[in-house]
């Protein structure tokens, strides 16, 4: 490197170096912002860009070369060949523009650093073209290994050149290309002449004949300059006109795309513009239409008459054809008009079929369910009217069946109703995918379906046909990022097998889809008579609940709590009870769920609140009550209110008042449940969340909402001791709520096996049978006493679980 210094410094007069340096920048800046200009012109002023690119970069590297020439202080006389010389300048331009057509019009990721390296390597056989022009009386003797940097250095930063230019249309993109481009023309010119030696010759050898060194200085300075003014004017007028026509072209195209009317503009019967209006009456894009025939979308054969010169603003009614195969009607108008330019016909369309799609619409709504597209109720009662009076008359038989969706309640409660609709969207297309042709499907309500089939050979092929439904519905399904497994229950009966009367079978099919759902659901039941004595039951069951309600004949029992550090009672949860007169006990499970289908739910909830108030005034030790509220106590908004009186009424201190919920209260308005859970924080209540790792339960509860305990829900207690991965989730889930200072419950506690699965962890609190089964409100005072020898063996156990290290999962 030392030589091509010493050339530089010595051998070259600095003054003509730096003149060289000024128009290799202006050349650079012209070359690059030419290129440019050819990028983003449209494609039929394109080419004439690239080769004015291509004609400046060349004439700018070519001056560039030889005013550095120039500047080389050579110890013997220099001429330069006019053949050599200006054979040189048209390679430069033709390589140039070869390069960068290439590195602007090629489609792959490398076409710009390929197309960089060729304009280098343009410069570099320019160079050494421009070299052996030289007439010199000496021999030339060249370092093979500079020549090679030189080459090397030179395509290199050219293919830079190229890609800061494509990739960064800024102007730092500009001057970051063009300061590559002069970086390779300098290093390529510099580092070669560095490379070469000139050995003296003779006297004699050298030969007059050539361009003089002044007249070739002038000519070159002059000829660069002119260039690059030449450029850089043409490209800074090109953009000023273009961003001029570009602006006019979007202001008549956003008025155009503002009108209500299609409108195409057609030449020789190609279209070669149009608005988005008529875009989107066929339903395609613009990109598919321009350069289409007008033909392709006109039917009815009507273009003849459109085009007619002598019917210009006539309306003229035709079909156009979408690109769905369907067709419109639309409404045409026709003017002539120039069109850049030239003369053009400008069709307008108006779609006059909206006002029957509008019709139609109004009559298919009225019959029609919104969300499925199935038949509504009034539609499905006048077909299957239809279908009786048919199988009366052709003396065959109808079956009717109904579906409905089990627990469909819990998922728009926990997911939102959004879910809920592409749920029973889903339901009904898998419904219709598995119907016999010729079967009649309608959503009556709901989550409720109904089915007739016409013409059927007996109840043994229905009852087929209806659990092959159930089966598919009941098959695992994706909306969008939730995974979902919902089950089905089907009721059916037959005409004239079951009944005659339309009202009398929809009630039956009603009958017997109870039947499957009291059956464990996901099934199908046949309609059978003793079911009428059933719901006659049912009724009496929901008559007798309300009427315990009002006069209070519901008890309370108690399910103790306690620490397994040193076995206190920190509290009871309480639990509903009925023991009915004439039926004795009821268990739970048959009367809360008939309380929250019917409603009696909202006062059941609240005598529970007072009432659990009003027995843990008098606990002793500050023990709390934990009570459960359901999604519908939740949802009616007035359960602040009611905590509030229940509080007042009894004098119980707010913090001894555990409020349970399990995730079906957190809807899909997060927003709401948040404010009413910080309403009940705000009157010192505390909040659980039980059943915690079951449903729908997401972490993220523990991070929206302002849980103080957690219960962990019996599911994952029962056998822990055999269950390796329930340990694993048991021992996490306390870990995390240790973390974010929450209290932990473990239900369902059973065995001291189950309770030893969990080590030695003195902070957990036990609820279970181990310790005690549910108790009544005259059994509490006594209960310390009673338990006191099992709370100290179940103490004893649990820190003996300290003399081994627990396992942490």
């Amino acid at each position: 490197m030392y030589r091509v210094f010493y050339c530089l410094t010595v051998e070259h007069d600095l003054r003509l170096v730096a003149v060289a340096a000024i128009l290799c920048t202006l050349s650079a800046l012209a070359a690059v912002g030419t290129a440019r200009r050819a990028m983003a012109a449209p494609a039929e002023r394109q080419v004439l860009w690239l080769l004015v690119a291509g004609f400046v970069t060349g004439v700018g590297i070519w001056g560039t070369h030889f005013v550095s020439m120039l500047a080389y202080e050579s110890p013997l006389p220099i001429h330069y060949a006019m053949v050599g010389t200006i054979g040189s300048l048209l390679l430069a331009v033709f390589v140039s523009a070869c390069g960068w057509a290439y590195a602007v019009r090629a489609e792959h990721a490398f076409a710009a650093p390929v197309g960089g390296a060729v304009i280098g390597a343009g410069i570099a056989t320019m160079h050494f073209m421009g070299i052996d022009a030289m007439d010199v009386g000496a021999r030339m003797q060249w370092d093979t290994g500079l020549v090679i940097a030189s080459v090397v250095l030179g395509m290199q930063f050219a293919a830079a050149s190229a890609t800061i230019m494509v990739r960064y249309p800024t102007r730092r993109g500009l001057f970051g290309a063009a300061a590559a481009f002069v970086l390779g023309v300098v290093c390529l010119h510099f580092i070669a002449m560095g490379a070469l030696q000139l050995v003296p010759l003779a006297p004699g050898i050298v030969e007059p004949d050539g361009v003089s060194t002044k007249l070739l200085a002038v000519t070159i300075a002059l000829g660069v300059i002119f260039v690059v003014s030449i450029g850089l004017g043409a490209a800074a007028l090109d953009l000023h006109l273009g961003t001029r026509r570009e602006a006019e072209a979007r202001r008549m195209r956003t008025l155009a795309d503002a009108t209500f009317e299609g409108i195409a503009v057609v030449r020789d019967g190609i279209m070669q513009d149009m608005n988005s209006r008529f875009c989107e009456m066929l339903k395609l894009d613009r990109q598919d239409l321009i350069r289409t025939p007008i033909n392709k979308v006109v039917m009815d054969g009507k273009l003849a008459e459109i085009l007619d010169e002598q019917a210009e603003m006539r309306p003229v009614t035709c079909q156009l054809r979408c690109r769905d195969g369907a067709a419109i009607t639309v409404q045409v108008r026709r003017r002539t008009m120039e069109f850049d330019g030239d003369p053009a016909q400008v069709l307008t369309f108006r779609d006059v079929s909206s006002e029957e799609r509008a019709r139609a619409r109004i009559t298919h709504l009225a019959h029609h369910d919104t969300l499925t597209g199935l038949p509504n109720r009034l539609k499905f009662r006048e077909a299957f009217e239809a279908e009786l009076d048919r199988a009366w008359h052709a003396d065959t038989i109808v079956a009717l069946m109904f579906f409905d969706l089990d627990r469909f309640k819990e998922v728009n409660d926990v997911h939102g109703h959004a879910t809920g609709d592409a749920l029973l969207k889903t339901v009904s297309e898998r419904m219709l995918d598995v119907l016999p042709k010729g079967a009649i499907a309608a959503r009556l309500s709901g989550d409720e379906f109904a089915v007739v089939l016409p013409d059927v050979e007996g109840r043994e092929d229905v009852l087929a046909i209806a659990q092959r439904v159930v089966n598919t519905v009941g098959s695992p399904l994706t909306l969008g990022q939730l995974h979902l497994k919902v089950s089905a229950s089907g009721g059916v009966t037959l005409f004239p097998l079951d009944g005659e009367d339309p009202d009398r079978l929809m009630n039956q099919a009603d009958l017997a889809l109870y039947r499957a759902k009291g059956q464990g659901r996901n099934q199908v039941c046949d309609f059978d008579p003793k079911l009428g004595q059933m719901m006659q039951e049912r009724r009496m069951l929901e008559a007798d609940l309300g009427l315990a309600i009002e006069d209070e004949l519901l008890e309370l029992h108690f399910q103790p709590q306690a620490r397994l550090g040193d076995g206190a009672i920190v509290g009871y949860e309480a639990l509903i009870r009925w023991n009915d007169v004439r039926r004795g006990f009821v268990p739970p499970s048959n009367f809360v769920q008939i309380a929250e289908e019917t409603g009696l739910i909202l006062k059941m909830g609240e005598w529970v609140l007072k009432a659990a108030c009003r027995e843990a005034v008098n606990w002793p030790d500050g023990r709390r009550v934990a009570v459960n509220v359901s999604p519908a106590q939740f949802r009616q908004g007035n359960l602040v209110f009611s905590v509030r009186q229940a509080l007042k009424l009894s004098g119980l201190a707010p913090e001894r008042l555990e409020i349970e919920i399990t995730e079906g209260v957190l809807i899909d308005d997060e927003e709401r449940a948040l404010n009413v859970l910080r309403a009940l924080k705000e009157l010192g209540v505390g909040l659980a969340i039980d059943d915690f790792g079951t449903g729908y339960s997401s972490l993220s509860y523990l991070r929206a909402f302002p849980f103080d305990k957690i219960k962990i829900d019996r599911s994952f207690m029962t056998g822990i001791h055999r269950d390796r991965e329930a340990q694993i989730i048991v021992q996490a889930t306390i870990d995390l709520a240790r973390e974010l200072n929450i209290r932990v419950v473990v239900e369902g506690v059973e065995e001291f096996d189950e309770l030893g699965a969990l080590g030695c962890q003195p902070d957990l609190v036990l609820q279970g049978f181990l310790l005690s089964r549910p108790i009544s409100r005259g059994q509490v005072p006594g209960f310390d006493a009673e338990s006191a020898d099992l709370r100290l063996r179940i103490c004893e156990h649990v820190n003996a679980g300290a003399e081994t290290p627990r396992r942490r999962a």
